[in-house]
C-alpha cells in the first residue's frame, strides 16, 4: 500500500474537556516509505492549491452553494439531523462555533493531550465540517443547521490506520441515537489505495455495518486519477454512495469537467456522482500542517483553497442533510437513489463522472421513496473472515454535552484480523519528522508548542494523491 497524508487546520483555542482514555495509534511508518500496516489518508488531500495551479479560480462557498443547489437553496437546511465527520478533528473557527460541533472520541494519537485533543492540528477536517455545515457571514455550507459529530482519527501528519478508522465508524453507530443524538449521515473523506475489490476489506465491511444501522454513508472515491482501475476503500463497496470530483471553476456549467485526479471506476464500480472539487475556499486553521507547508493556499486571512474527492464528498454530505431535513422518513436507500438520479450529464466516461454532477434543481424534482433495498454481495459475506464484533462495547464514556470523555474499547474481535485485546496505548511517532516546519511561536489555545520540535523526519517520496504541493 501507497501511504498518503492528509491536510488540515489548527485552531488557537484550547477546549476545557478531558481526554478520552482511547486507544492511541500504533507507531506509523515513516512517511514516504512502504507501509507495514494499512494506512489510511484523506481522499481529498487539498490536491491543487492555489500556488500549484494558477489558472483556478477560487470557488467562494455561498458562489458553491447557490450554482449546485439553485432552487434546493430554499428546500431544508440541514435542521435536526447530525452528520457525523470521522477525520482530523474539527477546530472552533468562526462559523463552527456556538454548539455547531460535539466531539466524539479522539481516536488519533493526540487523544492524550489535553492542548490537542478533539481539535484540528492538520486542517483537513475543519475544511470539511465549513462545507458541510459552516455558518458564517459569506462563507455558509450546505445545511449550515445540521450539527457536525467529530471523531478525531489522525493528528497533525494527517495518518490513520484501518483499525482506528474501524473503531470511529463503530462507535458511530452505537451512539447514533444516543444522549440526544441524532445521526443520520455519516462522511468518510478519506481512503486506502489498493484494494480491488470490497469483499473481504474491512473498512467496507463497517461502512455497510453503518448503512444497514440507518446511517447514510457518503465516501470520498479517491484522488488516484488513472493511476488505479478501481476507487479507493471504502468507496469500493457498492452500498455507500461515493463522490468523486468535478472541476467548476470556469463558472459556466457547459465547460464543467473531471480533474484528472479524480478517481476511475472499473465499469462494475464507478463512482455514483460527482460533485464540485477543486479551489473550495473553505475553513482554514491558523498554524495547521495544511496552514504552514501550503501558504499560498491561504485565501484572505481565515479561509484557504482545497481540491480534492473530500470536499466533492463534503458537498454531497450536505445536500444529504438537507434532505433528510425535510424528508427525515427517507430510507439510505431512497436517499441514496434520489441523489444519483438528481444529476446533470456530464462530458465523460461513466468509470470517471458516474451518472454525471450533483444538481439540486433536479433532486428535488426527483426524489424517490419506497426504494427496494440493495442486493450487492457483502464485504463480511460468507467465506469472507470478517464478522461484526460480538460483545464490543464502548464501556465508561461519559458525555458532558459536548465530549465523550473516559471511554474505552473492549471485547471486539474480528475473526480475519484481528482486534482482540489490542491497545494502542504508549504508541510513539518516533522515526515521523518534520523537517523544516517548526510548530514554535504556534500557540494552541493558550498552551504553546514551545521546545517540541521535529527534526529528521522527512517527507520525501510522500505524494498528495498523485498532486503535489508544490511548495
Amino acid at each position: 500500500m501507497r501511504a498518503r497524508g492528509l491536510p488540515f487546520l489548527v485552531v488557537a483555542l484550547l477546549l476545557a474537556m478531558l481526554s478520552p482514555v482511547l486507544p492511541a495509534s500504533t507507531d506509523p511508518p515513516e512517511v514516504g516509505a512502504a507501509a507495514a500496516v494499512d494506512v489510511v489518508t484523506p481522499s481529498s488531500e487539498f490536491v491543487e492549491l492555489l500556488e500549484a495551479d494558477d489558472q483556478a479560480q477560487p470557488v467562494r462557498m455561498n458562489k458553491l452553494r447557490n450554482s449546485t443547489l439553485r432552487r434546493f437553496k430554499h428546500f431544508g437546511d440541514g435542521e435536526g439531523i447530525d452528520v457525523a465527520l470521522i477525520d482530523t478533528g474539527v477546530s472552533p473557527v468562526a462559523g463552527l462555533d456556538d454548539g455547531r460541533v460535539l466531539h466524539g472520541p479522539d481516536l488519533s494519537n493526540e487523544g492524550h493531550i489535553p492542548e490537542l485533543a478533539y481539535l484540528d492540528s492538520y486542517g483537513h477536517g475543519t475544511h470539511l465540517a465549513g462545507i458541510i455545515a459552516g455558518d458564517r457571514a459569506g462563507n455558509v455550507g450546505f445545511a449550515p443547521e445540521a450539527r457536525i459529530i467529530s471523531v478525531k482519527v489522525a493528528g497533525r501528519d494527517g495518518i490513520t490506520t484501518v483499525p482506528q478508522v474501524v473503531a470511529a465508524i463503530d462507535w458511530v453507530v452505537e451512539h447514533r441515537d444516543r444522549d440526544g443524538l441524532n445521526i443520520r449521515v455519516l462522511n468518510l473523506s478519506l481512503g486506502l489505495s489498493g484494494v480491488p475489490d470490497h469483499e473481504g476489506d474491512l473498512l467496507s465491511a463497517a461502512v455497510e455495518r453503518a448503512w444497514d444501522a440507518g446511517i447514510f454513508v457518503v465516501v470520498a472515491a479517491g484522488n488516484d486519477g488513472h493511476t488505479q482501475d478501481h476507487l479507493d476503500s471504502p468507496a469500493i463497496s457498492p452500498f455507500i454512495l461515493a463522490v468523486g470530483a468535478s472541476d467548476t471553476t470556469s463558472g459556466r456549467r457547459a465547460t464543467w469537467t473531471i480533474p484528472a485526479w479524480s478517481a476511475t471506476g472499473n465499469g462494475e464500480r464507478d463512482p455514483d456522482l460527482v460533485a464540485p472539487g477543486r479551489s473550495i475556499a473553505s475553513y482554514r486553521v491558523p498554524g495547521s500542517t495544511i496552514d504552514q507547508l501550503a501558504p499560498g493556499a491561504r485565501f484572505g486571512d481565515d479561509l484557504f483553497l482545497g481540491s480534492g474527492t473530500s470536499q466533492s464528498a463534503a458537498v454531497a454530505t450536505g445536500v444529504a442533510a438537507r434532505l433528510l431535513s425535510v424528508l427525515p422518513e427517507m430510507t439510505n436507500e431512497d436517499l441514496k437513489a434520489t441523489l444519483s438520479s438528481g444529476t446533470r450529464n456530464i462530458d465523460a466516461p461513466r468509470s470517471r463522472g458516474g451518472g454525471g454532477y450533483l444538481d439540486g434543481q433536479r433532486t428535488i424534482n426527483r426524489i424517490y421513496m419506497w426504494v427496494p433495498q440493495q442486493l450487492h454481495r457483502r464485504a463480511a459475506g460468507e467465506g469472507q473472515g470478517i464478522l461484526a464484533p460480538s460483545g464490543a462495547t464502548w464501556s465508561g464514556g461519559q458525555w458532558n454535552g459536548a465530549t465523550w470523555s473516559g471511554a474505552t474499547w473492549s471485547g471486539a474481535v474480528w475473526s480475519g484480523g484481528t482486534w482482540s485485546g489490542a491497545t494502542w496505548s504508549g504508541a510513539t511517532w518516533s522515526g515521523a519528522t518534520w523537517s523544516g516546519a517548526t510548530w514554535s511561536g504556534a500557540t494552541w489555545s493558550g498552551a504553546t508548542w514551545s521546545g517540541a520540535t521535529w527534526s529528521g523526519a522527512t517527507w520525501s517520496g510522500a505524494t498528495w494523491s498523485g498532486a503535489g504541493w508544490d511548495l
